[in-house]
């Protein structure tokens, strides 16, 4: 694989600056995969759906996310 676009995909498209995703974690046993935007860092969660497709669930940062759960 050539160096440093191993983990880039062109479809997918950060919601906030339209800059590409790479892949930060992929759970394929419960159809996770997570991917962070290369110029924000803005982190995109992603689910299987009942067809098998990436579906987007939620994007935020890691610090914001957790801030929430805990209230």
């Amino acid at each position: 694989m050539s160096k440093g676009t191993d983990k880039k995909y062109g479809g997918k498209k950060c919601i906030d600056c339209g800059s590409p995703l790479e892949l930060f974690e992929l759970d394929l046993a419960k159809g996770r995969r997570v991917m962070q935007c290369t110029r924000c860092g803005l982190y995109h969660f992603y689910k299987k759906d009942f067809f098998g497709k990436w579906k987007l669930v939620k994007a935020g940062k890691v610090s914001d996310l957790w801030g929430n759960s805990k209230k």
